[in-house]
């Protein structure tokens, strides 16, 4: 029951009306803030009870000094009844699978690298989603000051999704208070839009009601002493009474006056002095609570105070009826925080270490969690001990198992501090420590990840360390990093077959970086016969055939030879595969890359491994906008982009951005397209030496062109075109710059520039021997020609492209080709091939060339189509997807784990197809889509 409020009616009805608006499917965030003791605790035990007499859903959690380093802590304390109900099993699939790291770890499944913490805190909020679908729930977080890291960038995370949830967070926050983690709360205290809730000091009517409810002689000059002293602090006039109470002092005039200000150093010496008239051993056993920390069993702080179990109980009585603990199902706790501090804060430091380091023990002893063991040991003096370094590194080991990172290089650092007995311990220290702090996107990652390798005893395991860091740094966008780490363990020497992996990675990453290109191109050329058969070199030989714009079949002999006999490669997790899907898609071959892409992405999703699920689904949608399936394009694109926008840097964000820009301005969204790139931080020059930005103003420059700023596509195009050179890569599906900027010189006049540049681009167009890049030459050369010339270069691109995977070039020439017959006179024929283009844009989604191709039939004087408001043309790509999962037999709860979204989102999205297609139930979706449904490639996701 929580206690009775006195003048908070007005925080209560604030309070009221937010669990109101949850209820109504508006989720928020609410903090409640202010000094200590002012009673917020107060004010969210009554809102949990009120919110759970309604009907909610209620999750409680408290913050505690000890714990703020222990990883998902506050998370934890939270989900823990989800995780023990039966409703686990049901809840925790699809996204909300990967909360299953957080919450029961399995240590046999395959570390993450580089965004365990991004997949946990992604898999958290779809479980909380999950829970708010089934009813209202509010989440309460006391002392979130104390909160852990990763349970607060969670909340902050959770604060910006909650608009559509029935879902509510109640923090309370100290003020004056010393956070765990200064940055991140602040975070938090930024993302909350609604004003805290400040409850205000007691008045002196409700002091007055306290004091005599205790003291029921209490006179006006008593109460207003005991109010002033206090000023109104609910809990020092409490800590006050009791005082008073135990001092046996009565409520009289003359004691009034002896009063003075009564604040934490007078609680503290309160409650020692409480203790010091209980019978012995009741102040060790009140301070073996203190320094166990949050919700000790009695057994455990008996067993720290030497004390014997029935000792331990009678004891534990009398600290319950002195109001300095509190028990609850088994469980003891202190009144309030500021007396567990009272005791904690006396002990001598070296004292506390002492204790800490038993208690670590006993812990230990107990089987406890090994992350609880190192939270003590963190509070030990280091002396050389190795059980310490090991047990630190065991909970090092299952905080990067949960996701938290942030716990892992706290009990990392403390474990070298103890230090380790070798270089060769002191090395693998420092790589996980290393890869820890890249998980953390951190500068320091690399400091530490070379001090390993330059530690390591034995050259094999300095290439062990760097192979496996040089692949976590390369997987996570950390480019730089990962060349430098793997250069370091390259030069003390190691075993060819170690050497030959290490340098390969350290190739496959330097060319996609100018400033190393053509040093990675020069170890290609050297490699020997023996390094040349391997996998990883074969694809480092095909994407070098791709990029000195040879025959693709060349570049495809190597590609294929890579690939096992499943069509996969030997391994998922380094950076490699993704540099051969990228040159499957250049050398023309679609299918092989989006089998890859969906195999990769099949790997990531049960193993929560959202990073590769990322790469998968931006290479995926580079693909599919070659293949001018666009709404699938956005889908897979804009995934991966709203998960690295918070976990990669941007050389790495970028590859999730231009695929998203394609796909939005072949959608006919360009403000969407320019909403993703200021949201990105990329109207600007991209970061220099990335081969991504080369990409990337080619992606730019086409969306300049569509809003008829030519001036602008031509520097971007142009910019493209010098990045590309630096790169040393020429082939035209890829470093297609030159028809870009040729569209853009025609526009500004200068159609004598744009045929050079077509021409250059058909030659080496001619060398690769692929009708995607032929195609658009010929159609950019045909931007350039007269007009009867330019109906046969046209022709020529449509003749070339027809039977090309690259339909989105395809439908492009149609459009010119129409538009170019449409000029000349040959309205009929225009009308044909205009028509031919519409049917072909409405199928991908490419709505802007559909609509350029109905202006142009409109000025034909044809009639097409109208644009479709109605049938499957007209279905957004969410609803696109979603229809086509359903017409598959899946459910709603299904189709929401399938795509990670809410149930609700699947419903409004339902309701839209079945308006659109005009049918009444999802039975008659098969038929509508027709054979869309059994396409696996376009409900392959994540």
């Amino acid at each position: 029951m929580a206690p009775v409020l006195l003048e908070r009616d007005v925080e209560t009805a604030a309070l009221d009306r937010h669990l109101t608006s949850v209820r109504a499917g508006a989720g928020c965030t609410v903090l409640v803030d202010g000094p200590a003791g002012i009673g917020k605790s107060s004010l969210l035990a009554h809102t949990a009870e009120l919110a759970g007499s309604r009907g909610f859903r209620v999750l409680s959690a408290r913050g505690a000094p000890l714990e703020s380093s222990a990883g998902w802590g506050i998370a934890r304390q939270l989900l823990g009844p989800v995780l023990r109900s039966p409703d686990w099993e049901g809840l925790a699939v699809g996204a909300a699978a990967l909360a299953r790291r957080v919450l029961e770890p399995d240590p046999d499944l395959p570390p993450l690298r580089g965004d365990a913490a991004h997949a946990a805190a992604y898999g958290l909020s779809w479980l909380v989603a999950g829970l708010a679908d089934r009813s209202p729930t509010v989440l309460v977080v006391d002392d979130v000051h104390w909160a852990d890291a990763p349970s607060l960038r969670w909340l902050v995370q959770l604060t910006g999704q909650l608009a559509d949830l029935p879902l509510a967070v109640l923090c309370a926050v100290r003020t004056g208070e010393e956070p765990a983690d200064a940055d991140v709360l602040t975070q938090l205290l930024l993302a909350v839009p609604a004003a805290p809730i400040r409850p205000r000091p007691l008045g002196p009517d409700a002091v007055a009601e306290l004091v005599r409810e205790r003291l029921p002689d209490a006179g006006p000059a008593f109460v207003r002493a005991c109010h002033e002293v206090t000023g109104g602090n609910p809990f020092l006039l409490h800590a006050l009474l009791d005082h008073l109470l135990a001092e046996g002092l009565a409520p009289s005039a003359d004691v009034a006056t002896t009063l003075t200000a009564f604040g934490p150093e007078q609680v503290a010496r309160s409650v020692r002095q409480q203790l010091a008239r209980l019978p012995a051993g009741a102040g060790e056993l009140a301070i073996a609570f203190a320094v166990l920390g949050r919700d000790a069993p009695l057994r455990q702080a008996g067993a720290l105070a030497g004390l014997a179990p029935p000792v331990a109980l009678r004891l534990a009585d009398q600290l319950r009826a002195t109001g300095l603990l509190v028990a609850e199902g088994g469980q003891y706790a202190f009144a309030h925080p500021l007396v567990m501090g009272a005791l904690y804060n006396a002990l001598p430091p070296g004292e506390r270490g002492l204790r800490h380091g038993a208690a670590a023990r006993l812990l230990e002893y107990e089987r406890a969690d090994p992350e609880l063991v190192a939270l003590h040991l963190l509070h030990t003096e280091p002396f050389g001990e190795l059980a310490t370094v090991g047990r630190l590194r065991i909970a090092a080991d299952h905080a990067t198992a949960r996701g938290a990172p942030d716990s892992a290089v706290v009990f990392l650092r403390r474990a070298l501090a103890e230090p380790p007995d070798s270089r060769a311990a002191e090395a693998d220290l420092r790589s996980e420590l290393g890869q820890a702090l890249a998980a953390r996107l951190s500068p320091e990652s690399l400091e530490q990840l070379s001090q390993a390798v330059a530690l390591a005893d034995t050259p094999d395991q300095q290439a062990r360390i760097a192979l496996a860091a040089g692949r976590a740094l390369a997987f996570a966008g950390h480019f730089e990093a990962a060349i430098a780490v793997c250069r370091s363990g390259l030069a003390t020497g190691t075993t060819p077959a170690l050497a030959i992996r290490l340098e390969a990675e350290l190739v496959g990453v330097a060319l996609l970086q100018s400033w190393t290109a053509e040093e990675a191109r020069e170890r290609v050329r050297a490699a020997s016969p023996e390094t040349g058969a391997t996998w990883l070199w074969r694809i480092l030989a095909g994407w070098q055939a791709a990029a000195d714009a040879r025959p693709a079949a060349e570049a495809l002999d190597h590609l294929y030879a890579a690939l096992q006999d499943d069509g996969t490669f030997p391994e998922a997790d380094t950076i490699l595969g993704s540099c051969a899907k990228i040159a499957f898609i250049t050398c023309g071959d679609l299918a092989t890359a989006e089998a890859l892409c969906a195999g990769l992405i099949d790997v990531a999703r049960p193993r929560g491994w959202l990073i590769a699920l990322a790469h998968g689904s931006f290479m995926r949608a580079i693909a599919y906008v070659h293949a001018g399936r666009v709404r699938e394009a956005e889908t897979d694109a804009r995934l991966s982009w709203e998960y690295k926008l918070h976990s990669s840097p941007l050389p790495a964000l970028m590859w999730s951005v231009f695929p998203l820009v394609d796909a939005l301005t072949e959608l006919d969204d360009p403000t969407g397209a320019d909403a993703v790139l200021v949201r990105t931080g990329l109207l600007g020059d991209p970061p220099a030496g990335a081969l991504a930005g080369a990409v990337l103003l080619e992606s730019r420059a086409r969306l300049r062109l569509t809003q008829g700023r030519p001036a602008e596509a031509h520097a971007d195009a142009a910019q493209a075109g010098r990045r590309w050179a630096e790169l040393g890569f020429a082939h035209p599906a890829l470093a297609a710059w030159r028809v870009v900027d040729a569209e853009a010189l025609v526009a500004l006049g200068d159609r004598a520039g744009a045929r050079r540049l077509a021409v250059e681009h058909l030659e080496l167009a001619a060398r690769v021997g692929l009708p995607e890049p032929r195609g658009a030459g010929l159609r950019a050369l045909a931007r350039a020609a007269d007009r009867d010339e330019a109906v046969g270069l046209l022709q020529q691109a449509v003749a070339v492209l027809a039977d090309s995977p690259a339909q989105l070039e395809h439908v492009r020439a149609l459009v010119d080709l129409g538009t170019a017959l449409a000029r000349t006179g040959c309205r009929e024929q225009a009308s044909d091939v205009l028509r031919r283009a519409l049917d072909l844009a409405d199928r991908g989604g490419l709505q802007r060339l559909a609509r350029l191709s109905r202006d142009e039939l409109h000025a034909c004087g044809a009639r097409p189509r109208r644009t479709a408001v109605s049938g499957v043309e007209s279905l957004t790509p969410a609803e696109h997807r979603v229809a086509v999962l359903a017409a598959r037999g899946l459910s709603n709860p299904e189709i929401a784990q399938e795509l990670y979204v809410t149930r609700r989102t699947v419903e409004t999205h339902l309701t839209h197809v079945f308006q659109k297609l005009c049918i009444p139930t999802r039975s008659e979706l098969p038929a509508q889509l027709q054979g869309r449904v059994l396409d696996p490639s376009v409900v392959s996701r994540a």
